[in-house]
């Protein structure tokens, strides 16, 4: 008898696909009359937000929307409907490739998309376009529609030649009618957006032509328009850099339609097309004199013969969705390629605080190559009459004071002062934009000041750590009134290098990596401990499969383990510890050694035969029949040891003060009074923080001391 799947209103749930900052993504499918079903995309607010007016509001804004609009080439939505009380969206199921992952697989095979392709994809893109900036409400007027977020990432190709428009999640009514979006944040990526967008002037559907030109541009080039390293510099390229004709990468295409492409990306507005209807006429104008077929089937034919066999994979693991029999790696399969990672910072939100930190470190290399000119009191490249004073104070009269700001971060600031200053010049207007105060709102809090930035661990999967913390991150923007960041690093080391060399103020370690950042640097301070399920310590654990003769650890001498990371506490040093004190030399004892990187993981390479021990945290044991692990087939060879939970240290330059509010904040923390709920995550587990010290981590360092394993 099949397992019942679990519901959501009138659908079944097949898998979560993902979980942002607002929603998460169901995959699901509707039973109808007759054993009729059919597949949909759902997308429900996230529980510790439903009930947030502010944030329901902005759902329903987004269903609104989309409900309003049918065309061909616009993503369809089935429903809107309330659960338990959480709202939800029912969408349509689209079986095919986004714009993006096509230039990906592209890229892959050292191609680029056909121009009967691009232009195809451009005409069918500009129909759906017009047909959302053309929206009416009921009383017939038109609600100055304007999307903000056209990107290759928003454009959905299917093996039949069809492009539908996606994603109206940051749309914006310039109308009444409509809500408008909540202020003080820019929305959409960076690199697509129009120079009014990025400046945050009054937008029309003029500012969507110009993200479509970008869009059609780099398909036509096959090169990026305007990604930069930081956004800041992508700001700039948006607003001053010329945009080279796409023949200069391709001398194939048509001077008429990369014709068509450069107006749409004219700065001035009033030069660009009035309209994406009027783009789209243009361009099958340029396309019917260059004899090119700009249809559905150019689309179709190449969506098939590139993306086909990630397409029919993604179609396998469908049907394994379907059976409720799909792992989390499978779970991925059916999300879309983007070349770079889901968080990356083109993706989201971005608000002003993040704009004028990454603005900081976007300069920090031309600070470093300037600092002889800046010693000698030269101040080349500044405007006559703007002074490194005159910019850092607006930046005080805006942030507030700096208390304890080091020598270096005053240089810093000095510097990014120069930097602002050159760029308001040259059109960014960045003073601009950063004195613009938000307005207050009773849901969230008026960021302002620098960025908090904060690495965490990957104790587990990055994307499970992401979700499970980032309420933990919205509060903290919250209780510090500033803009937050969470990065969650690519190893244990990452954490620690990031920590000291200053890209990130405060970080979540495991006990061992703590001790080795504070041995590099005492100025490392563990400000308070997580507490799991109210403990503030764990057990590492070595782990055998249940249906395996090993009993005791004699009987893993010369056999595999699986451990986490290098410098995980649990998932390596305890254990090689643990296997001397009873009288082993770990060296000749482990017989081979598989990196899991992290501990859910390891679990699941324990049970898929690539090792036949284990080294993880009790932790991770305790929730992994969240994670679809059958505990129950794994057996419990030994305890390797106690330590305390991992803290959260500042870094060796923050300041007094910050540290102090860092710490209270913490220490105030309460997921049932914040979020409604006992504890933040299934993995994490958090129910508090606990105030930490250096000396709680004593017995840690008297075993590191006697012990120190070898590199491998």
């Amino acid at each position: 008898m099949s397992e019942e799947l679990p519901t959501i209103g009138r659908y079944e749930v097949i898998t979560r696909l993902a979980v942002g900052g607002m929603a998460e993504l169901f995959l699901a499918r509707e039973l109808g009359i007759a054993g009729l079903e059919r597949l949909v995309v759902l997308k429900r607010i996230l529980p510790h937000l439903a009930d947030k007016p502010r944030f329901i509001d902005m759902f329903l804004r987004e269903a609104r929307i989309v409900a309003r609009l049918a065309h061909p080439n616009v993503v369809q939505i089935f429903d809107l409907g309330e659960d338990d009380g959480n709202f939800f969206i029912a969408m349509e199921y689209i079986h095919g490739s986004t714009v993006r992952e096509l230039q990906v697989l592209s890229e892959e095979s050292e191609g680029r998309l056909p121009i009967d392709v691009a232009v195809a994809i451009i005409v069918q893109s500009l129909r759906g376009l017009h047909a959302a900036h053309e929206l009416q409400d009921l009383d017939g007027r038109t609600l100055g529609l304007v999307h903000r977020d056209i990107s290759p990432h928003n454009l959905m190709c299917t093996t039949d030649g069809n492009v539908k428009l996606l994603d109206f999640g940051v749309a914006k009514a310039t109308e009444d009618g409509l809500e408008s979006t909540h202020s003080g944040h820019l929305k959409g990526k960076f690199a697509y957006m129009s120079p009014e967008q990025a400046g945050r002037k009054e937008l029309d559907r003029r500012s969507d032509v110009f993200s479509m030109g970008v869009v059609a541009w780099e398909m036509l080039a096959g090169e990026r328009l305007f990604k930069r390293e930081a956004e800041v510099d992508m700001m700039k390229a948006v607003l001053t850099e010329e945009v080279p004709r796409p023949s200069e990468y391709d001398p194939s295409i048509p001077r008429a339609i990369e014709d068509v492409v450069l107006r749409a990306l004219e700065r001035d507005r009033d030069l660009r097309w009035a309209t994406a209807d009027a783009m789209r006429q243009a361009m099958v104008t340029a396309a019917t004199t260059e004899r090119i077929d700009a249809g559905t089937d150019p689309v179709g034919k190449f969506v098939e013969a590139t993306a086909g066999p990630h397409l029919a994979k993604r179609r396998e693991t469908l049907q394994k969705a379907l059976e409720h029999n799909i792992t989390a790696h499978e779970r991925d399969g059916l999300l879309q390629l983007t070349g770079s990672e889901s968080h990356s910072v083109e993706d989201g939100d971005i608000d002003l605080g993040r704009a004028y930190k990454l603005t900081r470190d976007a300069i920090r290399d031309a600070h470093d190559r300037s600092a002889a000119r800046d010693a000698s009191g030269s101040n080349a490249g500044v405007p006559a009459g703007i002074s490194n004073e005159t910019v850092v104070d607006k930046h005080r009269e805006i942030a507030g004071p700096t208390v304890d700001l080091p020598t270096e971060s005053r240089s810093r600031l000095s510097t990014v002062a120069v930097a602002l200053a050159a760029l308001a010049v040259a059109g960014l207007s960045l003073l601009v934009v950063l004195s613009r105060e938000p307005a207050v709102d009773a849901e969230e809090p008026v960021l302002l000041g620098e960025r908090i930035a904060i690495a965490w661990a990957p104790t587990v999967d990055p994307d499970i750590l992401r979700g499970e913390i980032d309420p933990l991150r919205r509060y903290l923007e919250r209780a510090l009134g500033r803009p937050v960041d969470i990065t969650i690093t690519k190893s244990y080391v990452d954490s620690s290098d990031k920590l000291l060399r200053g890209d990130v103020a405060f970080a979540l370690l495991p006990p061992l990596m703590y001790l080795r950042t504070r041995a590099k640097d005492d100025r490392v301070e563990p400000l308070a401990v997580k507490l799991f399920d109210g403990a503030a310590h764990s057990d590492g654990l070595i782990l055998s499969l249940g249906n395996s003769s090993n009993l005791t650890i004699a009987d893993l001498n010369g056999k595999k383990f699986c451990f986490t990371d290098r410098n995980s506490t649990t998932g390596n040093f305890l254990p090689r510890a643990f296997i001397k004190q009873s009288g082993f030399d770990p060296a000749t004892f482990i017989g081979e050694v598989h990196w899991s990187g992290d501990h859910i993981q390891a679990l699941r390479d324990l049970l898929a035969g690539k090792c036949e021990a284990a080294a993880v945290y009790s932790g991770a044991f305790i929730a992994a029949d969240r994670m679809d692990i059958p505990i129950g087939q794994l057996r419990q060879i030994a305890i390797t040891g106690n330590v305390p939970q991992d803290p959260l240290v500042a870094g060796p330059t923050v300041g007094r003060a910050d540290r102090a509010s860092m710490r209270a904040a913490l220490l105030a923390f309460d997921p049932m009074k914040e979020l409604g709920i006992p504890r933040l995550g299934d993995t994490q587990r958090i129910t508090a923080f606990q105030n930490g010290t250096d000396a709680h981590f004593d017995f840690l360092r008297e075993i590191v001391a006697d012990f120190e394993e070898p590199a491998d």
